[in-house]
């Protein structure tokens, strides 16, 4: 059995709506079609019914985007805010095209709606360690003059968007974290603070990142970095970790790469702590504790 590949697709679209790009979907978007019928029915076949009459088409979108500012602002009246004075107004003159593009060049098919309404629900979710979302959903609505209520257009003459590249060089972002975290905890990098391993004979602490998931949306990457401490005393080790980790979660924090200028992180929040390892160094065994970061960008 033969199949056609190009009918396999997957993979977010972009939304836009009046002209202007919301954003790119995340998770599921539904499209529906519900049809209102008539039905025919004769004398002689009682209630049996012999015939459908079509009588009305209603198709909504329903869909998760992120970067959600300017959904949010559609769902506001032009002063951005909602007064008693808004109830009651005619909502039709207050449609618009909705284009509905795929980011993948395998999908050719976009679909497009001359006259779409924002009705039933609009959601933003406020996330702690993810991106905020917006839940919107749109209904294709008759406008004067247009017999058109969606129609599939050439994905590739809708003016695709493309995915940023959210990549970062790991040797730079490294570096910038090392000396992020020795900022914060007023130690010196190369004397009590070392990017990497901790070398031995020495007494401090060491800042090493252990990998990285790229977003497949432009909400960005996670970054885990480990910051680590060994020394003699239980009690230091404890007490560098602990002062670390009580300064997240955090939002907004700026680090600075080499060569590549400043880059701000969504967020910074803590993961795993661990005290109780020992370890040996060059014969030595010390105490030995690792917190694991998250850095979202």
């Amino acid at each position: 059995m033969s199949s056609d590949t190009q009918n396999l697709k997957v993979g977010p679209c972009s939304i836009t709506y009046k002209g202007e790009l919301l954003g790119i979907t995340r998770n599921s978007s539904v499209l529906s079609f519900k049809f209102s019928h008539y039905d025919v029915k004769v004398n002689r076949t009682h209630e049996q019914i012999i015939d459908k009459r079509l009588t009305g088409i209603h198709i909504y979108f329903k869909t998760e985007i992120v970067q959600i500012d300017k959904g949010v602002s559609l769902l506001l009246n032009e002063n951005k805010n909602w007064t008693l004075d808004d109830l009651g107004k005619r909502w039709s003159p207050l449609g618009g095209e909705l284009l509905i593009v795929p980011i993948s060049a395998n999908d050719k098919i976009a679909y497009r709606m001359p006259n779409a309404l924002i009705v039933n629900q609009g959601v933003l979710n406020f996330s702690n360690t993810e991106a905020y979302t917006l839940q919107m959903e749109f209904e294709s609505n008759y406008n004067d003059g247009e017999e058109i209520l969606i129609e599939t257009l050439d994905a590739d003459t809708c003016g695709r968007t493309s995915l940023e590249d959210n990549s970062i060089d790991s040797d730079s972002f490294e570096f910038a974290m090392t000396a992020y975290i020795a900022d914060k905890l007023g130690m010196t990098v190369d004397t009590d603070i070392f990017r990497g391993g901790i070398p031995l004979n020495v007494d401090g602490c060491g800042v090493e990142l252990v990998g990285y998931e790229e977003d497949d949306l432009m909400a960005g990457a996670k970054y885990f970095v480990s910051f680590f401490c060994l020394a003699p005393s239980r009690k230091t080790v404890m007490k560098n970790i602990k002062s670390l980790a009580d300064k997240f979660p955090a939002y907004g924090e700026t680090i600075t790469l080499k060569d590549s200028g400043d880059l701000t992180c969504l967020a910074i929040t803590k993961g795993p702590v661990e005290f109780g390892k020992r370890a040996s160094d060059d014969g030595k065994i010390k105490s030995f504790g690792e917190l694991l970061l998250k850095i979202s960008i």
